[in-house]
């Protein structure tokens, strides 16, 4: 049967995506021209154009299939996760923890944009809008968290996405240049000390929601809740939280 025309103009949008995202991480965004990528994809530059306008719109592109493509697989992984340890280590595989192609190719182009965005302030203003939404569905996941009891943390969410981000964006990056410095389950550990998230002192493990339970002890600082400052309380019940069970949306964390 023929394919359609819609079809091929996604066939073409696939190439184009796949060739430019190649390219991009092997060797640079500014070493790259609209021709090269159209030579990979064997399309022509002017289907480049048509799709996405530009080279800063096609990168564009790749950013937003990459963003879906995360928020995917970490929420379907979330929806089976038992434990906040699981839901954590999902987030670092997918985002950092990986040594697969997928997962160094996008951490190279996210050191692409960062040093465009200080040299180009249209580049700058994207990419701020990015990380924009993306603390913003951080901000409500960690809010529901709190409000379950699942984490304490020392600041309040929206600050907690902003630390959260930086810090598995800097291990990416560590990874990267020093894969020995650390293993996957130390990177978890860390994660859970940032968020608040209470470690067993004989496992070491996190612990699981059916581990709360009346029986067990609460710190001092939990004895003290009712003191609880109100610009920290205030949070629990903060408007737009999500499920625990899906902490997933339309951004994620990358």
């Amino acid at each position: 049967m023929a394919r359609t025309q819609e079809e091929r103009k996604v066939e073409t949008r696939g190439r184009l995506v796949a060739a430019a995202s190649d390219l991009f991480a092997q060797h640079g965004i500014d070493a790259v021209s609209v021709d090269a990528v159209a030579d990979a994809a064997e399309r022509t530059s002017g289907a480049v154009y048509a799709h996405f306008g530009s080279k800063q719109g096609l990168l564009l592109a790749i950013l937003d299939e990459w963003k879906q493509a995360l928020v995917s697989v970490i929420g379907a992984q979330f929806e089976v996760a038992n434990t906040a340890q699981d839901r954590l280590r999902a987030v670092w595989t997918n985002f950092g923890g990986s040594s697969e192609g997928h997962s160094t190719q996008r951490l190279l182009l996210d050191h692409e944009l960062w040093l465009r965005a200080s040299r180009d302030p249209e580049v700058a203003t994207m990419l701020h809008a990015r990380y924009v939404e993306s603390r913003e569905w951080l901000t409500k996941g960690f809010a529901q968290w709190m409000a379950d009891g699942l984490i304490d943390p020392v600041v309040p969410p929206a600050a907690l996405a902003g630390l959260f981000k930086a810090m598995i964006t800097g291990m990416a990056m560590q990874r990267q240049v020093d894969p020995e410095a650390f293993g996957d389950d130390e990177a978890v550990a860390a994660l859970a000390a940032l968020i608040g998230v209470r470690v067993d002192s004989e496992s070491g493990h996190l612990p699981t929601e059916a581990a709360k339970s009346p029986e067990r002890p609460t710190s001092p600082k939990r004895a003290k809740s009712p003191e609880r400052p109100t610009e920290h309380r205030r949070y629990y019940d903060a408007p737009g939280a999500v499920e625990l069970a899906s902490f997933k949306a339309d951004v994620p964390i990358g």
